[in-house]
């Protein structure tokens, strides 16, 4: 089973909930008991019959070594006579090609009551091979009042949430992790920094100095929004967008895509684990950002 969708939705909370249900010796209404030897297995971290393919501690690919343990987890009978065994898979898109490649064998020939669950984020990153051999599930977006819900038991100042909520793109998990990481103070600080770069006030090479110091995802992930939220404005439908943005008002919108798709490809090399150079990375975006602004300002 593949589940995909957006990042920061629920998706691998779900997968974990959904094998644990599986697992479970007592289910309750389609939800794992909670109590049983399995489910305190589980919360332990150590049921037998379930194994978890992540990426390492401070790795973000998932190497082909993994892969292969997990052919010998996959022939072993189950802990419990016609128990099932479940591998979680997460990121999927996390596989290096060697790793996928090697993942095929285990998907076209599944050991007998074994249910593979892969969670990803960008689906259309993994192989076609590994795509059409599974049932995929497309997974949305929460409803925002659910979010919003969800959210308040943590976050109590109704401006904070709805700002966590629009800059996450109504993504609860993200906007938690936003929160948590003082993402709304840190997103503040990179506003003011471009504002600065396009009033003349600092050079876009010292903008990039200061990006270089953040964690680049963090970053790329900003200015990825903010092009969405440009984008959204120019075509002329409803979006909240903070200064300096609000004043970017005669681009063309076809010319801020190429500029999006290209920000987004770098976030992908980045979550891949490449090893791009942050400073040159953050120097180019910047300074073909103002030379834009600047001619068509």
């Amino acid at each position: 089973i593949l589940l995909s969708g957006p990042e920061g939705i629920g998706k691998y909370r779900f997968a974990k909930a959904f094998a644990a249900y599986l697992l479970c010796e007592q289910p309750q209404a389609a939800m794992a008991c909670g109590k049983c030897q399995s489910c305190l297995w589980c919360k332990d971290r150590q049921h037998p019959d379930f194994k978890a393919l992540e990426p390492p501690e401070g790795k973000r690919q998932i190497a082909v070594d993994q892969v292969r343990e997990l052919q010998s987890f996959a022939v072993q009978r189950a802990h419990r006579e016609d128990g099932k065994k479940i591998v979680l898979i997460h990121p999927a898109e996390g596989m290096n090609t060697n790793a996928a490649n090697a993942l095929l064998k285990t998907l076209e020939e599944p050991a007998e009551q074994t249910l593979l669950l892969l969670v990803s984020h960008a689906s259309s990153r993994l192989l076609p091979t590994i795509r059409s051999r599974c049932l995929q599930y497309a997974m949305k977006v929460p409803d925002p009042a659910a979010s919003e819900a969800w959210l308040q038991k943590t976050i109590t100042d109704s401006a904070d949430l709805h700002k966590l909520m629009q800059e996450s793109s109504g993504r609860p998990l993200t906007a938690l992790a936003l929160f948590e990481s003082g993402g709304l103070e840190r997103f503040k600080e990179y506003d003011q920094a471009l504002a600065a770069m396009l009033t003349g006030k600092t050079h876009a090479v010292a903008v990039a100095e200061t990006f270089a110091e953040h964690e680049p995802t963090a970053v790329l992930s900003w200015w990825v929004r903010r092009l969405q939220l440009l984008i959204t404005r120019l075509v002329g439908a409803d979006a909240e967008i903070p200064v300096p943005w609000d004043r970017l008002k005669g681009l063309d919108p076809a010319a801020i895509f190429p500029r999006l798709d290209t920000a987004q490809q770098s976030l992908a090399q980045l979550q891949r684990g490449a090893a791009l150079n942050k400073r040159l990375l953050f120097e180019g975006i910047l300074l073909d950002w103002q030379q834009f602004c600047h001619n068509n300002a």
